[in-house]
């Protein structure tokens, strides 16, 4: 193949892929596992995710004019301690907390149930903000949820957690996905499950 050929059919081949990735309908989450612990080695937890948000849509209409066809799916991607990722799957916002908090907890020596029947301890995490909008050619990011832990069907300890962070939009998606996983790990992480099983005592 001529060079000039070579070329031409280098620049299609990259459109295409440039294409497809702009289009795909999921955002990916990297979520960066904390350092393992035993603190919790031992405990069972029934883990439950509920959706409180007055707003359901994740984008605003200003942020969905950049993110083209995204259809409420994460793909979501772990990171362990030495920085190498693990593809578990695709999930809606639910789903995606709830592997997500079953990964932190896990993490920690926890055993995580799906119901209260095998487990001594339930965990619930109600989201009640999870925005991405662009303001100032910034995307800007917002979250916050309330966690409510009872041991033995007794004392319900709560705590609140809740925070934002905002990015320069250089890159679109690239930088959608980049503060995402950003925030999603910084608030995952933040909730101190040792302290909430202190107050239940």
């Amino acid at each position: 193949m001529a060079p000039s050929k070579r070329f031409a059919f280098s620049v299609m081949v990259l459109a295409v892929l440039v294409s497809a990735c702009a289009s795909k309908p999921f955002l990916k989450v990297q979520y960066q596992l904390p350092s393992s612990s035993t603190a919790l080695t031992g405990e069972t937890i029934a883990l439950t995710i509920s959706d409180s948000r007055e707003d359901a849509a994740f984008l605003s209409s200003t942020a969905r004019k950049s993110i083209k066809n995204f259809n409420d799916t994460y793909s979501l991607v772990v990171l362990g301690d030495d920085g190498s990722g693990n593809l578990i799957g695709a999930y809606d916002i639910g789903s995606l907390l709830k592997e997500i908090f079953k990964q932190r907890l896990e993490n920690e020596g926890v055993q995580v149930f799906a119901t209260a029947e095998n487990a001594n301890t339930s965990l619930a995490i109600d989201l009640k903000e999870f925005n991405l909008d662009i303001v100032d050619h910034k995307w800007l990011l917002r979250m916050s949820y309330q966690a409510g832990l009872s041991k033995n069907k007794g004392i319900t300890a709560k705590e609140s957690v809740s925070g934002s962070a905002e990015r320069l939009k250089v890159m679109g998606k690239t930088d959608a996905e980049k503060i995402l996983g950003e925030l999603v790990t910084d608030m995952v992480n933040r909730l101190d499950v040792a302290k909430l099983f202190e107050k239940t005592q």
